[in-house]
């Protein structure tokens, strides 16, 4: 997580289908990581291998014992339609709320 209005951090966990690269799939993931802490809803994104759409309906989700701010993008691919998800969990006492009081 990015340092935003002083000190904040978290987790952002990732599923998703294999068409992206790593650094793809990254990319998206600091957006959706800048989403949350700005409080956006809906973004487009775009790359040289995908373009697509970024968007939260501000749902909490859980795996496991971990939860966070679901946000889902779908792409279109130079190999095809793609979808993933993100769950960002912050740990500090900011914007977005969390189980981990750590």
């Amino acid at each position: 997580m990015l340092e935003h209005n002083g000190l904040r951090w978290g987790y952002v966990f990732l599923k998703g289908a294999a068409y992206l690269s790593a650094e793809e799939f990254q990319s998206l993931m600091v957006q959706a990581v800048e989403m949350f802490l700005a409080g956006e809803t809906e973004r487009n994104v775009r790359s040289a291998e995908y373009e697509g759409r970024l968007y939260t309906e501000r749902r909490y989700e859980l795996i496991g014992t971990i939860g966070g701010q679901r946000f889902n993008a779908d792409l279109e691919t130079s190999r095809g339609h793609d979808n993933a998800s993100f769950l960002v969990n912050e740990q500090t006492h900011g914007t977005g709320g969390s189980i981990s009081v750590n």
